[in-house]
């Protein structure tokens, strides 16, 4: 493997102030139902981006490693395969179709 499959991590993100989800806010309060409706939409992007920087990071890495980018890039695809799955951008109307 080379330096950049070697060294390179999941991100981390930045953790903002805590908000009730959706189900658990009263909706007669519209302050609480609008900062709740953000921070999901919010929430969803931010695993959407996610989802885009293993992307990138898996595109590098078969720049880099050429023809051998099938065994030194699995770790990154696997990460992908699952990020397309899971990390949809949804908003705060989840639909119930799965």
């Amino acid at each position: 493997m080379t330096a950049t499959a070697d060294s390179w991590e999941y991100p981390t993100q930045r953790k903002f102030d805590d908000v009730a989800p959706l189900s658990e806010v009263d909706p007669n309060d519209k302050a609480a139902v609008l900062r709740s409706r953000a921070l999901a939409v919010r929430e969803s992007w931010i695993n959407a981006m996610e989802g885009r920087i293993i992307q990138e990071e898996l595109k590098k890495c078969y720049r880099a490693e050429g023809v051998n980018h099938y065994q030194n890039c699995r770790h990154l695809v696997d990460l992908y395969m699952n990020a397309l799955k899971e990390k949809r951008v949804e908003g705060w109307r989840k639909t119930e179709s799965a």
